[in-house]
């Protein structure tokens, strides 16, 4: 991991946590940024400190890392490699002709559904 300085602690935990799961760099840091964003919501809520445990599924997935948009396919990074996933874009041709800007998207599943959040920023 050259160029790249972790403190100890989370060394100490990547490649484990990499190799158990059969992760990838990327899903490997976005699992390390979604516990750590948990924990500091926690205690910024004044909750005691405590083991973070996550109800439901939900994934993290980085701009043109992760995920990428084209005409009517999504591109998804998993554990299987890379998914394309057939959407339907109404609406979002507004977003990519006004010079949006897409940011970290979470993938969540709710009754028994998929759905794919994403922020846009102009």
């Amino acid at each position: 991991m050259e160029g790249i300085r972790y403190p100890e602690s989370k060394l100490a935990l990547y490649y484990p946590v990499r190799q158990q799961f059969g992760l990838c760099s990327q899903m490997t840091e976005s699992v390390f940024k979604t516990v750590l964003a948990k924990y500091k919501s926690m205690k910024s809520n004044g909750h005691p400190f405590s083991k973070v445990s996550f109800r439901n599924f939900e994934y993290d997935l980085v701009w043109n890392r992760d995920y990428s948009i084209s005409d009517q396919s999504v591109s998804l990074n998993t554990l299987s490699g890379r998914l394309q996933i057939s959407f339907e874009s109404k609406g979002l041709e507004h977003w990519l002709r006004a010079g949006g800007r897409f940011g970290t998207a979470r993938l969540i599943r709710k009754n028994r559904k998929y759905y794919l959040h994403i922020p846009v920023t102009l």
